[in-house]
């Protein structure tokens, strides 16, 4: 599984946990994100670990020159996390488009392979 493929299956699961207005399944969504981007272990990485017997490589040769040690990819974890937990604990009423609005950008940044927090995060230095 692609980074690619894992947008598409988080944003499907925040917009359906929105759709059905079911809280455990977003808790559970920003459980699984936190536990991610904490312990780096991706499932990404970790259905490549299954299926070749190694971790898969970063996408781009952009590494090398990154100047922060912290891959963008584990960074984007946090921010999604962030931005969809924000709404249900502060400004409830005012930000109740954000989690749809993440939902939205994670299933079209997983359709187009373009995901813009990613390219903006890796333009600032992060790995």
């Amino acid at each position: 599984m692609s980074e690619r493929a894992f947008r598409v299956v988080l944003g499907l699961w925040l917009l359906a946990a929105l759709v059905w207005d079911n809280r455990l399944l977003h808790q559970a969504l920003v459980a699984w994100l936190l536990f991610e981007g904490v312990t780096n272990l991706r499932v990404p990485k970790l259905v490549g670990w299954l299926r070749h017997g190694r971790f898969e490589a970063p996408d781009s040769a952009c590494c090398i020159d990154a100047r922060i040690g912290f891959e963008a990819e584990r960074a984007l974890r946090f921010i999604v996390a962030a931005f969809i937990s924000l709404p249900y604990l502060v400004f409830t009423e005012q930000l109740w488009w954000m989690p749809w609005f993440v939902g939205f950008a994670l299933v079209g940044a997983g359709l187009s392979g373009i995901c813009p927090m990613v390219l903006a995060l890796r333009k600032l230095g992060f790995a």
